[in-house]
Formats: C-alpha cells, sequence, structure tokens
C-alpha cells in the first residue's frame, strides 16, 4: 500500500507541471484567438468614433478586392498573415496603383521595408490608441487580408476628412463661410479652384490667408502652367458629378462628392504628363538602355527643355544617375520620371506622384503565378508574351538574359523570389525603360518633395552653369572616341540581393513536446516499477504460502 501511494505521488509530481503547462499553452492559445477574434472595426469604433467606423468599412470591401492578387503572391506567416514589411509594401504599392498617392509613413525613401512599420501613420494622424490596435496585431504573427483592407480603408477615409478641412478653408478665404449651405454657381466654382491650388501647390490650409491666396491667383500661369488643362478637367468632374444631383449641385456635400472623385481621379489623370516626359527623355536616349547620357540631358536644356537643369549631385541623391562609367554618367529614364521631384499635388498625408510603368508589367506576373516564388522557366515564358510600351511581344529573350534569371534561382533553391531587389533589378534589364533600377536599401536618402522644395534652388543650374558641364562631359565623348574606345550600351548588374518581405520564423513550443516525451518516459519507468513491485509481492506470497503448507 505504502509503495502504492508512493507510486501516486510520483505520478502526481511529474504530472502536474505538465498539466499545468498544457493549461498555460491553452490558456495562451485561447487568449491569442479571442484576440484574433476580436473585429477590427469593433476596436476602431470604440477609439475612433461610430462614423469612422462606417466610412472604414464601406471602404474596405473594395480595397480587399484590389489587394487580392498581390497579396496572394507574398511570402506570409501561418494563417495567412503578412508581417509587417509586406503590409508597407502592399499598402504602399496599392495607393500608388489606386489614386497615384505617395503616402507618407508607407513609401520607402532608400531604407528597407520592414525598417519602420506602417501603423506609426496613424500616431500622427488619428492617435496613439489606434496606432496600438493595428501594431499589437502587426507585432504578433502580422495582418489578413481583410485587416490590411481595413488599414488601408481607414487612412482614405482620414484622406475623405482632410478634404471637408481644405473644403471649409476655401469657403473661408473666399469669406464665403456664411454661405456654404447656399452658395451660388460662380461662388462654387471659385471655391473649387480656390480649394485646386491649395493641393496642387502644397498650401497648409489651416493658416493659408485671402491675401496668399490672391497673390498665386495673380501669378498662377507662372507658377503653374498646366492649370488651364487642370481647371478644365476638374469642371468636367463636377459636370458628371452633379449630372447625377441636379437638385443639389451647389450644396456643400455635393461639392464634397466632387473634390473627392478629383482626389481619387487625379493621379491618374496627371500621370499623362509623366508619360510626355518619358517620351520626350527618349528621344535622347543612348542606344536602348533606357538611359539619357549626362551630357545629352544638359544639351536638351540648353535647347529649350527647361525640366532637365538640375545639378549631377541632386541627380545622384535622387538615385538617377548611372555612374557605372565615370567619363559618361547617365540619367536612368524611368528613375528619373518616377522621381520626388516630379511629384505635383501634395496634402499632410500624401504627394501624387508619377505611376511607374513597371507596376503594369508585374502584376499580370503576380495574377498567373499566384505564389511568392516561381521557376526561371515560368518566368522567361510570362514575360516573354508580356509587351510593355516600348517592348513588343511575344519576343525571344536574350539569352545573357535568361542565364541572369537562372542565377538568381541558384541562390533561392532553384526559384526566383517576385518581391526581391535582385528580381526587380531582372525586370529593369527587362524593360529598362519602364521599371526602375533598384539601388540596395540604405545606399540613398531620397528626400520627398517637401523636402525638395525648401532648398529647391540649390539643385537647379542657371545656363552658365548648365553650359559648363555639357562641355566637361562633350570633351570627355569626344575623348573617348579619339581614343577608339568604343561607348558601353551594356547596362550595370550588381549582385545585392534583398528580399522586400521577411517572415520572421515561428519558434517551436519545445516545452510542451519535450514535457511530454518526459511524461511518457516516466509513465514507462512507473510501469515497470509497477510490474516489478507486483512480481515481488507475488513471490512473497508464495513463500509464505509454502512455510503453512509443511
Amino acid at each position: 500500500m505504502v509503495m502504492t501511494r508512493q507510486l501516486v505521488a510520483l505520478v502526481a509530481l511529474v504530472w502536474y507541471p505538465v498539466q499545468a503547462s498544457a493549461g498555460a499553452f491553452r490558456g495562451h492559445q485561447s487568449s491569442m484567438e479571442s484576440h484574433r477574434g476580436n473585429n477590427l472595426l469593433d476596436e476602431l469604433e470604440r477609439v475612433l468614433g461610430g462614423s469612422r467606423r462606417e466610412a472604414a468599412a464601406a471602404r474596405a470591401a473594395s480595397f480587399e478586392d484590389a489587394m487580392r492578387p498581390i497579396f496572394r503572391s507574398l511570402p506570409k506567416s501561418v494563417g495567412e498573415r503578412l508581417p509587417t514589411g509586406g503590409v508597407r509594401y502592399l499598402l504602399h504599392r496599392m495607393f500608388v496603383e489606386r489614386h497615384g498617392w505617395f503616402v507618407e509613413g508607407l513609401m520607402s525613401r532608400g531604407e528597407a521595408w520592414n525598417v519602420s512599420s506602417p501603423a506609426a501613420f496613424f500616431a500622427e494622424h488619428a492617435g496613439v490608441e489606434t496606432e496600438g490596435i493595428f501594431e499589437r496585431r502587426l507585432g504578433g504573427e502580422g495582418l489578413t487580408l481583410h485587416e490590411v483592407a481595413v488599414f488601408a480603408a481607414t487612412l482614405e477615409s482620414l484622406v475623405h476628412e482632410e478634404t471637408l478641412e481644405r473644403l471649409h478653408a476655401a469657403f473661408r478665404v473666399l469669406r464665403l463661410d456664411t454661405q456654404e449651405s447656399s452658395a451660388s454657381e460662380q461662388d462654387v466654382e471659385r471655391v473649387v479652384d480656390t480649394y485646386m491650388i491649395m493641393l496642387l501647390l502644397g498650401m497648409n490650409h489651416t493658416i493659408v490667408t485671402p491675401s496668399l491666396v490672391g497673390r498665386t491667383w495673380e501669378h498662377i500661369d507662372s507658377i503653374y502652367p498646366a492649370w488651364p488643362e487642370t481647371q478644365k478637367w476638374v469642371r468636367e468632374i463636377r459636370k458628371e458629378v452633379v449630372t447625377a444631383n441636379p437638385e443639389s449641385r451647389t450644396s456643400f456635400s455635393t461639392t464634397t462628392q466632387v473634390l473627392e472623385e478629383v482626389a481619387n481621379r487625379y493621379g491618374r489623370w496627371q500621370d499623362t504628363e509623366c508619360i510626355a516626359l518619358k517620351q520626350d527623355l527618349m528621344k535622347y536616349e543612348h542606344g536602348e538602355t533606357g538611359r539619357v547620357l549626362l551630357k545629352d540631358f544638359y544639351h536638351a536644356a540648353l535647347n529649350g527643355s527647361f525640366q532637365y537643369t538640375e545639378s549631377k549631385e541632386y541627380l545622384r541623391e535622387l538615385g538617377v544617375l548611372d555612374e557605372s562609367t565615370p567619363s559618361q554618367p547617365s540619367v536612368i529614364i524611368p528613375n528619373y520620371v518616377n522621381g520626388p521631384s516630379n511629384c505635383l499635388a501634395s496634402s499632410k498625408f500624401y504627394s501624387v506622384c508619377c505611376i511607374s510603368e513597371c507596376e503594369a508589367l508585374l502584376k499580370p506576373l503576380e495574377r498567373h503565378i499566384g505564389a511568392p516564388d516561381a521557376t526561371p522557366g515560368q518566368i522567361v515564358e510570362l514575360v516573354a508574351r508580356l509587351p510593355s510600351a516600348s517592348v513588343d511581344a511575344p519576343r525571344e529573350l536574350p539569352a545573357s538574359l535568361v542565364q541572369r534569371l537562372e542565377e538568381i534561382a541558384e541562390r533561392h533553391s532553384g526559384r526566383v523570389p517576385l518581391h526581391g531587389r535582385l528580381f526587380a533589378q531582372w525586370m529593369h534589364h527587362a524593360y529598362p525603360r519602364e521599371c526602375p533600377f533598384p539601388h540596395a536599401s540604405g545606399t540613398l536618402a531620397i528626400s520627398t518633395r517637401k523636402d525638395l522644395s525648401s532648398g529647391a534652388g540649390e539643385h537647379v543650374l542657371d545656363e552658365e552653369a548648365l553650359r559648363a558641364e555639357f562641355e566637361v562631359y562633350a570633351e570627355a565623348g569626344a575623348a573617348t572616341a579619339t581614343d577608339g574606345v568604343e561607348e558601353r550600351c551594356e547596362l550595370p548588374w550588381t549582385p545585392e540581393e534583398e528580399l522586400f518581405v521577411h517572415v520572421p520564423v515561428a519558434k517551436p513550443r519545445e516545452g510542451w513536446f519535450r514535457r511530454c516525451v518526459g511524461v511518457a518516459a516516466m509513465a514507462s519507468m512507473l510501469v515497470a516499477t509497477m510490474r516489478a513491485a507486483a512480481i515481488g509481492t507475488s513471490s512473497v506470497g508464495a513463500r509464505k504460502s509454502d512455510k503453512c503448507m509443511v
């Protein structure tokens, strides 16, 4: 009996910690499931209020549908969750593709995508509690597709609120703030024009004065030469909206709808200027490299192309200067077109910049592959059939380009990651006029449009400086020709790899497993001990019987 009690006590001693650990684990798991089950929109309602919740919910569904193909192609953790860097990367691409918005806190200035959390955006614009809601989820295993869509919808609803604030400011600076609900047709048009000027020129609508707006109007043709075309386009948007709301064409709510449509569509509309800029640069292209020699760039400026006046140092800072041939540096066309110096409208949330044509090439690959990586053969087959604005298809890819792709695959167990620096560089080689050259993170510190505007004069060369720079590189080119050295048309290739989305490796829960193994081993020992004890008891009993029989 004593032996049995000791065995029971020993079993309890070994088993109890396991039970406690398992219970703790189940409790932790239950807590996590409960946390995940909490509706994100309900949490946002608690912090931001019911109206903002409704606004985000109304926008989330369309975001979810639009994001799905890219989301499917990105590396994810267990449970189909996207880590912090992936969320930031996806949101940036989505807002650029959807509106041409380069959102502060989402766009990269040359750093890696996982350097900062996209949730930091909300700390400044919606409070630390809102930031905390998203940060807690990002800090776990990441966000689901629905949660990323809610993030995007919440951000877009904040932009809508800024639209209302700027519209109120436009009424105020025109001294029509008492007539918001009863403005005339002419007054509404003046208000819309004033709103657009504040947006396009990046004016702070919270402090702008009537006198500043008045002075701007006096010089609008020189400050913003494209204003007549822009004004005409905005009038067309307004006509579309008021046609659907004829009875309230001058109401504040209808004017708000007009300006929301303008914000949503302006990025795509103004991108026609970006395409025209690219086509103009291609007139001076060096071979088929997607590059313009710096001497030709400055020569174009001296012959009337007023926009090509940036200094070499500034071009280098923007990441648009190829100096792989030091005597003949060149401007990379897609990097220049998509650079911050070509951004136009600006709000406290975003700038409107050129939309990379490479996005329209990458999306079909993501949609067809539907995974984070692919074999070289899959990619070659798809790209050979994929045309761009300057590349015809179908085509046979050069052997050197196929070899580069195979070299990338060798570094990744036979497959090519679609969202890495080397594949982006490969796309630049396949489409040199559409896809930017990807610089390794940390090698650039790209300024935003707001940063650049504060010292814009320092980056622009006057005619004398332009001529001096042109002559330097023209002489270098002549010397190269005299020496019989052939100008290179080969694009540079650098071997640095960098995956844009890093999925953290899940830590195995070894404690539970090891305890189970320990219990099994102890149970085996206990069974053996109990059997031995039973055999010993049986032997003693037999011997006692023998003695009685004597």
